[in-house]
């Protein structure tokens, strides 16, 4: 690991130590009512849990690239943005073998691997 690496890594588990041990897991139903759901607030909640699964996904992936050679698990158009990412995950959602008891999180991430999965 280069020394750049190291200590970034080092950084990132200190301020994760810092942190309070909770997890505000949400489930695919709960997400599935947030996203359906009228209230702009609600609708608010959906896209910002959305986009941070995506986000933490995508950097990962592109962590495993860097640092170890990985071959790449997502390949998302540059143009993708909020509201596709809400209506992909919408529609995987609904698809009739989707578990929605799953964590929401696990679920976007079969959505993404779905939708923007690398040819191999």
């Amino acid at each position: 690991m280069h020394r750049a690496q190291t200590y970034l890594f080092a950084i990132v588990l200190f301020l994760l130590s810092a942190l309070p041990v909770r997890a505000d897991f949400i489930s695919g139903d709960q997400l599935r009512l947030y996203c359906t759901s009228q209230d702009p607030n609600d609708d608010a909640i959906c896209i910002v849990y959305i986009t941070g699964a995506f986000d933490a996904l995508t950097s990962m992936d592109q962590l495993a690239q860097t640092t170890s050679g990985a071959t790449p698990q997502f390949c998302p158009s540059a143009e993708v943005g909020p509201e596709e990412l809400k209506q992909l995950t919408l529609a995987y959602l609904q698809q009739p073998d989707t578990n929605l008891d799953f964590g929401a999180s696990l679920l976007i991430w079969a959505a993404a691997t779905q939708a923007f999965g690398c040819e191999k």
